[in-house]
């Protein structure tokens, strides 16, 4: 089992790359979605996602639709 030191705002955590579901930018931080539950990280999601030995990122730029109505 391999596990990837991420830097947190309350400390440092350890997580195992195989259970990350999704690594999503937010503002100010990254949120790793892992099996377990989310955490939130410092770094980049470049970062985060080169760390737990992602290949690519596929990056979404389609905008929210918040308060449309269709």
């Amino acid at each position: 089992m391999r596990l990837v030191k991420l830097d947190t705002p309350d400390g440092i955590i350890y997580i195992n790359p195989e259970h990350v579901v999704a690594v999503v930018k937010g503002l100010r931080d990254t949120k790793v979605d892992t099996v377990s539950g989310v955490h939130v990280v410092k770094d980049s999601p470049e970062v985060v996602a080169r760390l737990l030995g992602m290949e690519e990122i596929e990056l979404d730029v389609t905008p929210k639709a918040v308060g449309w109505k269709a």
